[in-house]
């Protein structure tokens, strides 16, 4: 059997015709692969002019199999087969395509996630607003009104919150790798990685628990893209994932502490 070069599906061996599962034209494919080999190094591999080509991915097709079929395919590949997507993602190509997807994904995981919280908040905050509230109504209102202000601007405004994370999230990724010298390719090829991940948001359309699953599956796939996209050990990936979130835990635990011993000491001293 051979792999679509599109999507990674298996097809028959020689392909031909029009791939089953995302309509890719299997015989371009197999042309473009033959002039590929003539122009690729020694070995097979591609040319020293284009260290950072892969086989390539669906969404790079989009334009030829559809933007919705290559969202589809794209999403499908990142959460089920990260190793093989990750292997054929190309680390150069510019930063708006991958962002493009990147913010789709992470805008519908957020609208999501705001759209559980404002229920939340409207059916359990007015019932802690009840337990003793002068005007348990107004409390009610207010917790209501609030919880779906806070929907509407994350459906609103969330397309560049997370456009910002995608950022801040990459850059910290690849200074850590810099320091624990796994970096061997550029920032592209990290902020390719953290924006595929994205996927994982879809998670966050699962009540309840939904985000917790999003976030431990979003920090593996940030092992296993880094690890392709940098060709480094999954040892050394894992580390560059796990060390800013152990700062970030050890800063937090320093903050509550002071603050707690602020406020016990103030209280100390209060007559």
């Amino acid at each position: 059997m051979a792999l679509c070069p599109h999507c990674r599906h298996a097809v028959a061996d020689p392909p031909a015709g029009l791939c089953p599962n995302c309509g890719g034209d299997l015989q371009a494919s197999v042309a473009g692969a033959s002039e590929a080999s003539r122009s690729a190094g020694p070995g097979g591999l591609p040319s020293p002019a284009d260290p950072g080509a892969g086989p390539g991915i669906a969404w790079d097709e989009r334009d030829r199999i559809g933007f919705f079929n290559a969202l589809v395919e794209t999403t499908r590949q990142v959460l089920t087969e990260p190793g093989t997507f990750f292997r054929a993602m190309p680390v150069t190509g510019g930063l708006g395509s991958p962002l493009l997807y990147g913010v789709i994904l992470g805008w519908a995981g957020l609208a999501a996630a705001s759209f559980y919280q404002a229920i939340f908040r409207s059916v359990v905050g007015s019932g802690w607003a009840a337990l003793g509230a002068d005007r348990p109504e107004v409390e009610a209102l207010l917790g209501w009104v609030g919880g779906w202000a806070g929907f509407v601007g994350q459906v609103v405004f969330g397309g560049v919150f997370v456009a910002i994370g995608i950022f801040v999230a990459a850059l910290v990724l690849h200074l850590v790798l810099l320091l624990l010298g796994g970096a061997r390719r550029g920032f592209e090829a990290t902020f390719r990685v953290v924006s595929f991940a994205e996927a994982t948001s879809l998670l966050f359309l699962v009540p309840f628990c939904g985000q917790v699953l999003g976030w431990i599956w979003c920090a593996v796939l940030y092992v296993l893209g880094l690890a392709a996209a940098h060709e480094v050990g999954h040892g050394k990936a894992a580390a560059a994932v796990v060390l800013p979130l152990a700062l970030c835990c050890c800063g937090g635990a320093a903050l509550a502490f002071l603050f707690g011993a602020a406020v016990a000491s103030f209280a100390g001293h209060m007559p």
